[in-house]
């Protein structure tokens, strides 16, 4: 019998040392957290180069449903673009009436990207 109480006696200090090493760990790992930045991270990178809009996905995945449009007026819709560099001829820009976009008289003022990403969210994105 007294031998069974002096090894509950040594197995206390053991517990309250690895109770404080894990409380130490944890207030350690809890001290070295990057609160998120709260500015966005640039995805894309936007081109305008003679008839064709240049779309430099940087993300690394595929962009899933992507709306592109040309100042509220003139839409694009890809099934899927990829990661990486994509040309869009300008030509592919629509109006609701099936008008296309002519750049020779018209310059972009606003650029709007709508996508699904990789993993089922939705995402948007204005230049």
């Amino acid at each position: 019998m007294m031998r069974k109480k002096q090894m509950n006696y040594t197995r206390k200090p053991m517990r309250r040392n690895v109770s404080l090493f894990l409380l130490i760990l944890l207030t350690i790992t809890m001290a070295g957290c990057v609160p998120a930045p709260n500015t966005m991270i640039p995805i894309a990178d936007i081109a305008v180069t003679g008839g064709h809009l240049i779309v430099q996905n940087e993300t690394g995945f595929v962009w899933f449903d992507a709306k592109i449009t040309i100042d509220d007026q003139y839409t694009y819709i890809a099934d899927l673009m990829p990661a990486g560099k994509s040309s869009v001829p300008l030509s592919e820009f629509v109006d609701d009436q099936g008008k296309a976009y002519n750049r020779g008289r018209l310059s972009i003022r606003d650029l709007k990207i709508d996508i699904t990403d990789t993993l089922g969210g939705k995402r948007h994105f204005d230049w």
